[in-house]
């Protein structure tokens, strides 16, 4: 397998990863969740987004070296 497509299939499969999180939170009754709870759900969200960023920043540099010059 080449090298452009390993780094297609791993963002792949980190967007669908994260998407699945993504989903979690959206159904998560947070009303339900003890203040503890509640604080590990931000903790959670921030890691979460701070990753999803990681991902887009991969994903752009990859666009840029497969993006012809003109």
């Amino acid at each position: 397998m080449s090298q452009p497509t390993l780094c297609l299939n791993k963002l792949a499969d980190d967007l669908e990863n994260h998407g699945n999180l993504l989903a979690l939170l959206t159904e998560l009754p947070t009303t339900e969740l003890s203040e503890r709870g509640r604080v590990g759900l931000i903790q959670f969200s921030t890691g979460l987004m701070k990753d999803f960023e990681n991902i887009e920043r991969t994903f752009n540099s990859y666009r840029a070296s497969i993006a012809p010059s003109c």
